[in-house]
């Protein structure tokens, strides 16, 4: 049989025989639990009510709304001020300048190099050589391996 908060549901498939009686029985104590509930709702408000908490908590809503509308009132002001004196696009353009100007130094760094490399090939090899050589010092499993034997007494 079908159990619901510990009582028998009459209307369920297994229970194929309709009970008048048990569908009473049901009915009075579903009506019972709606008793109990609405008076622990009644109580529950009485209670939040002789608390003050529901103004409190009106209160804290207000405050937080005014706080929220202040912060966005003064960020739209800085925004402002900020487009206002250009900030926002010198700072844009310094990018965009700082970014360009680097390009053209690696490119002029990448000639040297190939330049360097054409003149003399045997120098270039050794720097290779020593830069790989360099690499293969501080890669991480060798710094790892370092701090390890550095800190053993």
């Amino acid at each position: 049989m079908d159990k619901h908060n510990g009582n028998q549901n009459p209307f369920s498939q297994e229970n194929s025989e309709w009970n008048p009686k048990e569908t009473v029985e049901a009915i009075q104590n579903v009506s019972k639990k709606v008793r109990v509930y609405s008076h622990r709702v009644k109580e529950t408000m009485r209670a939040l009510r002789e608390s003050n908490v529901i103004p409190e908590m009106a209160e804290a809503i207000r405050d937080t709304s005014f706080a929220v509308r202040d912060t966005a009132y003064d960020i739209n002001e800085t925004t402002k001020e900020l487009k206002k004196r250009g900030i926002i696009s010198d700072t844009a353009n310094a990018i965009e300048t700082t970014w360009k100007s680097s390009e053209a130094s690696f490119a002029i760094a990448r000639e040297i190099s190939n330049d360097a490399a054409k003149v003399s090939p045997h120098a270039s090899k050794a720097i290779r050589e020593g830069i790989d050589i360099i690499k293969k010092e501080t890669s991480p499993a060798k710094i790892k391996d370092f701090k390890t034997s550095a800190s053993v007494p």
